[in-house]
Formats: structure tokens, C-alpha cells, sequence
């Protein structure tokens, strides 16, 4: 199951603030078409299939505290694609907190990692296409967007009493890695735009049993 988003969140408002209604014409109008399957999107730049091919790399999720100096990974996907965006970026394996998966890496399909969205320009000329939602004009700066999971990584802390410094895994949080990582790929040429997606856990399918009398 994929990770619920909300790509139209304005529009998907507007609709049910509107009972479904809008002015012919409108951008609500034309969204409304496209719920209806009227409208839909042209996509222009199509991945090949080597692009789109799913790779993944071995975790440690946020919402897991490391029971041990060897704690359990959880494996994270990543196309192709955006695997050579991150290489670009010079966001490495460690930096991302990548290691490569093995046997001892939980598989689970409940699992989403926390993402790293990132769009790079390709030039400043900015075009006006017309979406396909909502027919309208709109202005867009061409480029490249892709998206990267990551999850914790080792950080070195000193002990204010002893001054004694190790490498601890368990005092990470989501936070720490999204700022430093953001932060570092905003210093990369040309990138305009970075986002997050925190990491999801659902809960998965449960056995029915029935209720003791």
C-alpha cells in the first residue's frame, strides 16, 4: 500500500468547501473535470524503465529505538533515478545513512521511510504550459525532481562531565538528520526547492478473531 499524499490539497479544499460545485471556467472547475476523469495529465518527461527500477538500501528508522550496538535496519526504496539525483548531490551513503542490504534486513511493507524531496533547475527561463487539471496557465521553472529516503546516522557526542566523547546512534532523531541533510543540499548548485516527508509506520493486517462471550 503507498503512502497516502494529497497532490491538490488547495483544490481537493475548494471542492468540498463548494459541495462540488464551481464557475465554468474556473481552476475549481477544471479540477472538478479531472476528478471526473474529463481532464488528465500529460506526463512530459517519462522515466525509462532503467530509471524507474527500484533499488534499496538498508535503514535504521526513527520511530525504532537501536536495541543494541547492531541494531535492525529496515530497507528502504529508492528508484534509480532519484539514486543518481542523490549521487549528484553529493549526499552519500553515509550522510543518508545508507548501508547495503543484507539478510538481516527487515523487509516490511509497513514501512515508509522519512523522504528528502528535491528539485534542481535546469535553467531560468521559465515556461507557461497549460495543466491538465485545471486547464489553466501556469508558471514553471524547468528542472529535475526526485526523492530520497534516509534515516538515522552515527553522530559523535562528548560527555560534559568527563569530556569524554563516543558514537551514539539512539540520541538521533528525525530532526537532526532532515536539518542537516536540507542544509546541506541547499549549499548544491542550482537546487530551488527541498522538502520532507516524515516517516510513516502503519499498522498492518490483523488476523480477525471473534469476541469471547
Amino acid at each position: 500500500m503507498p503512502r497516502r499524499r494529497q497532490r491538490f490539497a488547495d483544490l481537493e479544499r475548494q471542492f468540498r468547501e463548494s459541495g462540488g460545485t464551481a464557475a465554468p471556467g474556473s481552476r475549481l472547475a477544471g479540477y472538478i473535470d479531472f476528478k471526473k476523469g474529463i481532464n488528465t495529465i500529460e506526463v512530459t518527461k517519462k522515466l525509462t524503465s532503467a530509471q524507474r527500477k527500484r533499488y534499496g538500501f538498508a535503514i535504521l528508522p526513527f520511530g525504532v529505538t537501536p536495541e543494541d550496538s547492531t541494531p535492525t535496519r529496515y530497507a528502504a526504496a529508492i528508484t534509480a533515478y532519484s539514486n543518481t539525483g542523490r549521487i549528484a548531490l553529493n549526499v552519500t551513503n553515509s550522510k543518508a545513512g545508507y548501508e547495503t542490504i543484507d539478510g538481516s534486513t527487515e523487509q516490511s511493507e509497513n514501512f515508509y521511510p522519512a523522504l528528502l524531496r528535491v528539485f534542481v533547475k535546469s535553467s531560468d527561463t521559465k515556461t507557461n504550459p497549460i495543466s491538465g487539471i485545471t486547464k489553466k496557465k501556469y508558471s514553471r521553472t524547468p528542472g529535475s525532481s526526485f526523492s530520497f529516503p534516509f534515516g538515522r546516522t552515527l553522530t559523535t557526542v562528548t560527555d560534559s562531565k568527563t569530556g569524554a566523547t563516543e558514537s551514539t546512534i539512539d540520541k538521533v532523531d528525525a530532526e537532526d538528520v532532515r536539518k542537516s541533510l536540507s542544509n546541506f543540499v541547499k549549499t548544491q548548485p542550482n537546487v530551488t526547492s527541498v522538502s520532507y516527508e516524515p516517516e510513516v509506520f502503519r499498522i498492518g493486517k490483523q488476523d480477525l478473531v471473534s469476541p469471547s462471550a
